[in-house]
């Protein structure tokens, strides 16, 4: 039984149709009223149809709370460099609500028609391999030197980093052959894949490639998140698995997530009513049901990349970081880090910067910081932060910024 130990998730898989554009924003909008987490889009750069990033943004301005993805990015019509600085730029606009899923390419005769480059299985499988040290590259301005990559595919050679985006965006990876999950379990945060296009058994052995090559790689297996692009019917009477009413819905994705580690269902519709009956009747019922039945599934704690756990510093318990704080906290291998690790007139290099948004999380922060009593506290305020008490290396600071006022 995969416990990769994810939240779970629920988003829909939406068609980017040029026909009616207020159709596909009007189905997205819905998405996020109906309380799913989720909304991705279709990128086939070569069909007449919305493209993807620009509806992306327009989506992103229509939205507050939802995150948004391509399910997925058409990598060899999007040069890397220019992805990274524009999903960068995107989440930095809606307040850090992306997720990046890119694909190695598919139907070679239409990309080349386009323009892009025609590649073969492996070359495609190389090509974006190399882009997601690109795209890692640029938005890493923790580094100060230029980009330099001298790939098969892909080469850049002394581009600019940055900007830096609004949080470590994701980035799924989609694919089903055996190169490419190896890929994932190296490289990726994520795998996406569509339940329609496997065969029976294959989400198991696609699990169990992705788990070794990570393992190979000395990376945590649960460092991957599994999303599932499923399709379904709904009706009074079970006719077969996801086509039946709510209740067997919820059977069908409860047993996935369980036994597969599935941590995102993303509905494949463009009806409003599906999309309405999956946020209310199915995803808080599978959620419940996760809840209730298998507690010991649960885990709020996003598990950071081996990448990033490797920049730890001594004598903090990363590992006993409050649930309330853990997601909004900075490591010295985090995007973003170089926003947080000195103050307007100092430098620093903490060793983990906690963020609280209350007073509660502030009284936790500094029952944290007194369990790690062999490292220096910093405590920099909301407005200023120039004090040489405000940052420091290799401690703790709590960063009060999040806090515009406290009512007594």
């Amino acid at each position: 039984m995969p416990a990769y130990g994810h939240t779970l998730r629920f988003g829909v898989f939406l068609t980017p149709n040029s026909d009616n554009p207020d159709e596909v924003v009007g189905l997205a909008e819905l998405a996020e009223q109906a309380g799913l987490d989720l909304v991705t889009f279709q990128d086939h750069p070569y069909q007449v149809a919305l493209d993807t990033w620009t509806l992306l943004s327009w989506v992103a301005g229509r939205t507050q709370r939802v995150r948004l993805a391509a399910n997925v990015l058409n990598l060899p019509l999007r040069q890397p460099a220019v992805m990274a600085r524009s999903a960068a730029s995107l989440d930095l606009l809606s307040g850090g609500r992306l997720e990046l899923g890119i694909g190695a390419g598919a139907y070679w005769q239409a990309i080349e028609a386009m323009g892009g480059p025609r590649l073969d299985p492996g070359q495609a499988v190389d090509g974006l391999d190399e882009a997601l040290d690109i795209i890692r590259a640029i938005w890493d301005t923790n580094e100060r030197s230029a980009v330099t990559l001298d790939g098969e595919v892909y080469r850049v050679s002394g581009a600019t980093r940055g900007p830096t985006p609004a949080h470590d965006i994701p980035i799924h990876i989609g694919g089903s052959k055996p190169r490419m999950l190896r890929l994932v379990g190296r490289k990726a945060d994520g795998w996406i894949v569509s339940l329609p296009y496997l065969q029976p058994g294959q989400l198991e052995s696609s699990n169990a490639i992705i788990d070794a090559a990570a393992r190979e790689a000395e990376r945590d297996p649960r460092e991957i998140q599994r999303l599932l692009n499923i399709s379904g019917r709904f009706s009074d009477t079970r006719c077969g698995f996801l086509d039946g009413p709510p209740e067997a819905w919820v059977a069908d994705l409860l047993s996935l997530a369980v036994e597969q580690g599935v941590s995102a269902f993303i509905l494949m519709t463009d009806d409003s009513s599906d999309i309405e009956r999956f946020a209310t009747e199915v995803a808080p019922q599978v959620r419940e049901a996760l809840r209730r039945e298998y507690p010991e599934l649960q885990h709020a704690t996003k598990l950071r990349r081996a990448a990033v756990r490797s920049m730890r510093r001594a004598g903090i318990d990363y590992d006993r970081i409050p649930t309330s704080l853990a997601g909004d906290a900075v490591e010295p291998g985090d995007i973003g880090y170089v926003r947080f690790r000195s103050n307007y007139l100092r430098g620093g290099a903490p060793g983990l910067i906690l963020r609280p948004g209350n007073v509660e999380e502030v009284a936790e922060a500094l029952a944290y910081a007194r369990s790690n009593p062999d490292v220096p506290l910093g405590i920099r305020s909301g407005g200023h932060g120039i004090s040489g008490r405000s940052t420091n290396n290799g401690g703790i600071v709590i960063d009060m910024g999040k806090i515009n006022g406290i009512e007594i």
